[in-house]
Order: C-alpha cells, then structure tokens, then sequence
C-alpha cells in the first residue's frame, strides 16, 4: 500500500512543505520526497532544514538516518524552491512491535527558532 506523508511548517514569511513519497517501506526501498520552500523575501531567513529519521523503543530515542538540506542551487519553481531526498535504511532500522520509526522535519531558522513536525513510517524487513 502506497501512503504519502504531507507536512506544512510556517515561521517569519517562509513556508516549508515536506513530502514523503511511501511511509511504508519494505526492505530494499529507500526513503525518498521532497522538500517545499516558498518565502516572503529573502531565504536567507533559513538556516537549514534537517530531514531525521528517529526510532523510539522503550522510552528511548536513537537517530538512524538523518539529511540536511541546503537551498544553494536547487531547483526554482512558481517562486519557491524545491529539493529532492532520499534516506537509505539500514539493519537499525528494524523495529519490535511496540517501536515507532519517526520521520522528522526540523526547520531552523538563522535567529536559531526551530519548528518540527513528524510522522510515522513503517519499514518491514523480509524474511529469508
């Protein structure tokens, strides 16, 4: 089943759209979507925008993937920006039943507020 993950992120005149293309992977499927930028003026207001993909067991959280994404020469349409993504799993992606695989998007503007957003994905490793 093909699910895509949407999220819409606002902060001082920029907007950011993250678009995850599946949220349920299978093993040997990458994580891929894009990023939406579209500003009042200047993206300059921006300092990064952090792609992280957390896995929360037992009350803990690890980082197990994890991409930045610049504005420097990426495409330009309809007055906003857009950049493509891909995040490649790897064995610690695997999860118990009662884990949670997190995609994030952190937005962090260059006063050092952040905005975050997140949503589940699933990832499921084939049996031999």
């Amino acid at each position: 089943m093909i699910n895509k993950w949407f999220t819409t992120m606002e902060c001082n005149g920029v907007k950011v759209d993250t678009i995850v293309d599946k949220t349920d992977l299978v093993e040997g499927e990458i994580l891929t979507g894009k990023v939406y930028v579209a500003a009042d003026s200047d993206v300059e207001k921006i300092d990064c925008i952090v792609l992280r993909v957390v896995k929360r067991a037992g009350g803990s959280t690890q980082i197990i993937g994890k991409s930045s994404v610049e504005l420097v020469g990426s495409v330009h349409t309809k007055g906003s920006e857009f950049v493509d993504f891909e995040i490649i799993p790897d064995d610690r992606w695997a999860c118990e039943e009662a884990d949670e695989i997190i995609f994030q998007t952190v937005l962090v503007m260059g006063d050092g507020t952040e905005i975050e957003d997140e949503g589940v994905i699933t990832y499921t490793f084939l049996e031999d």
